[in-house]
C-alpha cells in the first residue's frame, strides 16, 4: 500500500465523518443479520436487505447528501442507523438517530441537529441501554463513553481525556471510537482508531489488540462482531482482511479479500459470518457486496451491489 494510501485512510479516521465526500473516502461499515437471517446492510445511502431466500432489495431508499455509515440490530429485530448531513451553507454538521421496524416502519427518533442528546446514538447493550461517544467534535480535547440508561439517565462510563491509554473510568482515554459490539457477559468491544478495545461492566478499559503496542501497527479497522465465545471479528481495511481475536488477544486472518476488495464491516448468525466488503482506494469503481462465510470456512458472495449498477445501467432505472 502506498504512502499516500495510508494517509488517505489515517485522514479519516482523523477527522471521522466530518463531511460528505466521495464513498471511497468515507465507506459505510454497517451491516446486521436479525433473527429470521435477513441481512441489512449500507451502500453509504440506502439500507439493503438480502432476505432469507437471497433476494435483494432496498429496505430503506437513501437520501442524497445524507450518509448512513453505520446499523446495529436489538434482541427484538429492531434496526438502528444515524444520518449524518454536513450544510455548506451553515458550515453545520449534523446528526439524526432512526429506527425502522421489521415491517419496515421507519420513525425518527431525534431529527437533524448539531447536538444529539447526551448518550443517544444507535449503540445498545442486551439490556437496552445506549452508549455513545462524546463530545463529537475534532479538538481532540476529550474523549468519553458516555452511558443512557432506557429511562434516560445518563453517566460517564469509561473515558476522559483525548488519547490512548488502559485504566479504569475516567483515568481512560480514547481516541476515535468507530464501532461498538456487545458480548453476552455485559462487555464492550470496540474499534478505536487501529485498536480492539474491551470495557468491562466496571469501566475498566483494556486493549485486546494489538497486545504488543510497541510495534507500528498499520491498520484501519472498521466494523467489528463478537460471538458467544467473545472472539471478535474485525475488519482490517488498511490490510485487507477480516480478523478473528480470540478472547486472549490472539488475532488470525478469517478472510483477506480479493482483487481491488476489502473489508468494511461483519455481522455473525450461528456459526456464520456476514462480511461487508468495499471497493479499495486503488479501485477505479464503487459498490459494496456481502461475503459469507460458512461454518467449513466456505466463501460465498450473497450480494453485489456493482452487478445492481451494472444492471442498472443497461436498463436505465435504478439510481442509488
Amino acid at each position: 500500500m502506498s504512502r499516500t494510501i495510508k494517509d488517505s485512510i489515517l485522514l479519516f479516521l482523523t477527522i471521522f465523518i466530518v463531511s460528505v465526500g466521495d464513498v471511497h473516502s468515507h465507506p459505510a461499515w454497517g451491516i446486521v443479520v436479525d433473527s429470521r437471517k435477513q441481512i441489512f446492510f449500507t451502500d453509504l445511502e440506502a439500507v439493503w436487505k438480502i432476505d432469507s431466500q437471497g433476494k435483494l432489495s432496498i429496505f430503506k431508499a437513501g437520501i442524497s447528501g445524507t450518509h448512513v455509515h453505520d446499523l446495529s440490530i436489538d434482541k427484538q429485530d429492531i434496526i438502528y442507523g444515524w444520518y449524518n448531513s454536513y450544510v455548506p451553507q451553515t458550515e453545520k454538521h449534523l446528526r439524526s438517530v432512526w429506527k425502522i421496524s421489521p415491517r419496515g416502519e421507519f420513525i425518527e427518533i431525534v431529527p437533524l441537529t448539531e447536538n444529539l442528546p447526551s448518550g443517544m446514538s444507535i449503540w445498545q447493550d442486551f439490556d437496552g441501554n445506549m452508549y455513545s461517544v462524546e463530545p463529537w467534535n475534532n479538538e481532540k480535547r476529550e474523549s468519553k463513553i458516555i452511558k443512557r440508561t432506557p429511562d434516560g439517565k445518563t453517566s460517564l462510563f469509561a473515558g476522559g481525556k483525548y488519547g490512548y491509554l488502559d485504566g479504569r473510568k475516567e483515568k481512560a482515554r480514547f481516541g476515535i471510537v468507530i464501532d461498538m459490539a456487545f458480548a453476552d457477559n455485559g462487555s464492550i468491544y470496540l474499534t478505536d482508531s487501529n485498536r480492539v478495545r474491551k470495557i468491562d461492566q466496571s469501566g475498566n478499559v483494556t486493549t485486546l489488540y494489538p497486545k504488543d503496542n510497541t510495534q507500528k501497527n498499520e491498520s484501519a479497522l472498521f466494523g467489528l462482531a463478537v460471538d458467544a465465545h467473545n472472539n471478535v471479528f474485525v475488519a482490517d481495511y488498511a490490510n485487507k482482511k477480516l480478523l478473528k481475536i480470540d478472547s486472549v488477544g490472539k488475532p488470525s486472518t478469517v478472510l483477506t479479500s480479493d482483487s481491488d476488495w476489502s473489508p468494511l464491516g461483519a455481522a455473525l448468525f450461528n456459526d456464520e459470518i456476514y462480511v461487508l466488503e468495499g471497493k479499495t482506494y486503488e479501485s477505479k469503481s464503487m459498490g459494496n457486496r456481502v461475503v459469507k462465510i460458512s461454518s467449513d470456512n466456505r466463501k460465498t458472495v450473497v450480494a453485489d451491489l456493482n452487478d445492481v449498477n451494472k444492471q442498472s445501467a443497461k436498463i436505465g432505472k435504478c439510481k442509488l
